[in-house]
């Protein structure tokens, strides 16, 4: 037990390397950002006990973290807009938002405000802004989706 602890508290290149390699291994598998900056400390401080072998455990410790810590927040804060946010893609995952502006025909007359649009190949449920309803074979504009329901208006004769 004592060569266990031994092992660990006088660790090696190699170990910081290994743990570098396996939170860039959790970087890519997440795609998050939250791995990357650590994994790349733990890759500095192996090289830097590389070529300082003398650097005590605890130095290791103080150096990873203030590296990991640094470089995380220089990330977050000049870190290109396009990298952490949606802001270039309003639409990303919201694919019934993707199709407004598009004309599409009544598939099924509405009732009540509610029916059902040919939309390429997909049939759609949908309703009417204006609670009208719209007959079959009429063509209608979508102006928003509310959920998986697309949201029409009547084309304007």
């Amino acid at each position: 037990m004592d060569r266990f602890f031994a092992l660990f508290m006088a660790p090696q290149p190699w170990h910081w390397l290994a743990l570098g390699a396996t939170l860039v291994g959790l970087e890519i598998i997440s795609t998050t950002f939250y791995f990357l900056w650590p994994g790349i400390a733990a890759g500095i401080v192996g090289a830097l006990l590389y070529f300082f072998p003398d650097l005590s455990f605890e130095l290791q410790i103080i150096l990873f973290s203030v590296i990991a810590v640094v470089s995380t927040v220089i990330w977050k804060r000049y870190a290109p807009a396009s990298w952490t946010s949606t802001e270039q893609h309003p639409t990303l995952n919201r694919r019934a938002a993707q199709y407004e502006g598009r004309r599409v025909r009544v598939m099924a007359s509405f009732a009540g405000g509610r029916g059902a649009v040919q939309l390429d190949d997909t049939r759609w449920s949908a309703k009417t802004d204006d609670g009208s309803d719209p007959q079959q074979g009429e063509t209608v504009t979508i102006v928003g989706a509310d959920g998986t329901v697309l949201v029409v208006t009547r084309q304007s004769a």
